[in-house]
């Protein structure tokens, strides 16, 4: 099991205390692609904070590939982020001022990995996600399109075993949503990375292998999709 949340509650005390989350219990096995889906206040985005090591939950266990996520220095929480896991994010979050390329080679900026091999490594992930024509540009050259991919080059570098994605096609049209979406799918199956999406659009998840329901900080339904899934795909290639 690569990650495993046992009755994890959260309350956030901002004068009126609010529990947000209320006694979750998860697992998700290596190279599961899964969606949780919530309203806006679901719970949706505490929970996928949680799973990121962004935030501390308040009683329960959660475990990350078997060792127990708790009481962290903020010091090796982000080790352990830079190790393991890859965001991407609605609003996409690279830094204007910054070339594609130096974008995508920022994580392993903070590895210590060396210039030559970082920029080698972000070109072939741009390349392999057809930006290498884009990677001198910068993000208000691009479109919403473009810098999603960026972002998802980014998020991969470092080989994350889990990739968390937040709203990851809020920004985009429907067209851009679906590329990304099948993006995200073909690296599911063909590099086996543990996908995780927070959405609350039902055409999103319904390109997801599993389906997890939030409401009001409760898990409801888990619904299998792999059926649904496949017949979204189809034999479409994005991947180089």
């Amino acid at each position: 099991m690569l990650l495993e949340l046992k009755d994890i509650n959260k309350t956030y005390n901002n004068g009126q205390p609010l529990h947000v989350l209320k006694g979750i219990n998860l697992s998700i096995d290596k190279g599961e692609f899964v969606s949780i889906m919530g309203a806006s206040g679901s719970g949706k985005s505490t929970l996928l904070n949680i799973l990121g090591i962004l935030d501390n939950y308040d009683t329960g266990e959660y475990y990350i590939d078997g060792r127990l996520i708790k009481g962290l220095t903020e010091k090796q929480a982000a080790d352990y982020r830079n190790r393991m896991i890859g965001f991407i994010f609605q609003s996409f979050n690279l830094i204007g001022f910054k070339t594609a390329v130096e974008n995508v080679e920022l994580p392993l900026f903070y590895q210590g990995v060396n210039r030559h091999r970082r920029h080698e490594l972000a070109m072939q992930y741009l390349d392999r996600l057809g930006l290498a024509d884009w990677a001198g540009h910068y993000p208000n050259e691009m479109s919403g399109g473009q810098k999603q991919r960026v972002a998802i080059a980014r998020a991969l570098i470092t080989g994350p075993k889990i990739l968390l994605a937040d709203e990851p096609t809020g920004a985009l049209d429907s067209k851009t949503s679906e590329e990304v979406m099948q993006l995200l799918g073909q690296l599911n199956q063909e590099e086996h990375v543990t996908i995780i999406v927070v959405t609350h659009e039902s055409g999103v998840a319904n390109c997801t292998n599993k389906i997890i329901h939030i409401k009001d900080g409760v898990i409801g339904r888990i619904e299998d999709n792999r059926a649904h899934q496949a017949s979204t795909f189809g034999t479409s290639t994005i991947m180089k």
